[in-house]
């Protein structure tokens, strides 16, 4: 399956000096990569020159009309083919004539349904697209409602998990644009499709590339700084899915700071990457200071149930350090060191002062020496004798 990413922006090709291509996906209707027309609440279009008589909306249905689904969804095995319908209103005064066509599904930076540009050959689920109509063409008078039968056949090679494409009608204006250019404006509006080819499949959330960043007024040491997260969530796994994200600043042992940010993680088609960054204020500078990232896999909009929604955690750590208290405790850390020493050497002297003195009075006070007198010898009695 391929990999689409949310810096895969739709390609515009110029038409006289400049085109420009509006896309609406209805319903519901989200906001994609190119400028759009806003979506009014029944999920019409409605370009940036509204005009009552150029509306028009795209939604599933069956042979016999709408049927309320808000999407195409699909369970399927390799090598079925599937028979469906869309139904095309013209909500304007005019007659108008649509390119009707399938395009591959990506998601934008922001989290947005996406879909590949007129001018780009799908290479996924949206060549699995055919439309009965010869020249791919569609007129609809005004009021009126055309069906528009398709079907989709899905390969033998088709890998197990997620696919999306749209249905896309899309009809192409001539105007002149603010500074007297020829432009050609492609308004489109589609119904999205997902598919889930049977097989193994499994739910890869991931959180990547956790920075973390923490600024705060150094030279006062007791203002609050804040810390800056920046991270990666990918899905990894071959089912679109959503997810809860939450991101807590601790400090060390686990003690958490501040207020958690938490909010929801939009859908991600497979191989989808998100980028964020989250700022978190009023942290005073604890040494160490952590970034926790935290996202809960759950199922996508009319999606089954995940098997598994284990919380993914991830974090990073960065010095938060309060220099100038650092550098006051260096410094009074330096002074009662000298204190020490010089304690210690005035000390050391008086010591050996005292020893000076003992030791000179010791010998003041030694008494003379003494006078030995020589012992009378006795006398040998056997002289006399």
């Amino acid at each position: 399956m391929s990999a689409h990413r949310p810096t895969r922006y739709a390609r515009l090709g110029a038409v006289g000096s400049l085109s420009l291509a509006l896309l609406a996906i209805a319903p519901p209707a989200d906001a994609d990569p190119l400028p759009s027309p806003s979506p009014s609440p029944n999920g019409e279009a409605r370009g940036p020159e509204y005009d009552q008589s150029f509306r028009w909306s795209v939604a599933p249905s069956n042979e016999d009309g709408e049927t309320g689904r808000s999407y195409f969804v699909y369970d399927v095995i390799p090598g079925q083919v599937i028979e469906d319908w869309a139904a095309v209103t013209n909500y304007g005064t005019d007659p108008m004539t649509f390119a009707v066509y399938g395009a591959d599904a990506f998601n934008t930076p922001d989290g947005s349904f996406a879909l590949d540009a007129a001018d780009q050959e799908p290479d996924e689920a949206g060549t699995w697209l055919e439309f009965t109509s010869d020249d791919a063409t569609l007129t609809v008078e005004p009021g009126a409602t055309e069906l528009v039968p398709f079907t989709m056949t899905v390969p033998d090679n088709a890998e197990p998990g997620d696919h999306a494409a749209g249905v896309v009608t899309s009809i192409t204006q001539d105007a002149v644009n603010d500074q007297g250019q020829l432009v050609q404006v492609d308004r489109r509006i589609a119904a999205r499709v997902y598919l889930r080819v049977d097989g193994p499949v499994r739910a890869g959330l991931q959180v990547e590339a956790v920075f973390v960043d923490y600024g705060h007024t150094w030279w006062n040491p007791f203002a609050a700084g804040e810390a800056t997260i920046r991270y990666q969530v990918r899905n990894a796994g071959n089912l679109r899915l959503a997810a809860d994200g939450a991101v807590q600043a601790k400090a060390p042992f686990g003690i958490a700071l501040g207020e958690a940010v938490e909010g929801e993680i939009p859908e991600m088609l497979p191989g989808t990457s998100y980028e964020y960054v989250q700022t978190i204020p009023d942290l005073y500078p604890v040494f160490l200071l952590t970034g926790e990232v935290t996202a809960t896999p759950k199922a996508a909009p009319q999606a089954t149930d995940l098997a598994d929604t284990t919380p993914v955690v991830r974090s990073a750590s960065t010095w938060a350090v309060p220099w100038v208290l650092v550098a006051a405790a260096a410094l009074l850390l330096g002074v009662l060191a000298v204190q020490r020493r010089l304690r210690k050497k005035r000390m050391r002297a008086a010591i050996d002062k005292a020893v000076a003195r003992a030791t000179a009075q010791q010998g003041a006070e030694k008494p003379p020496g003494i006078h030995e007198e020589s012992a009378a010898t006795p006398a040998d009695p056997g002289k006399d004798a």
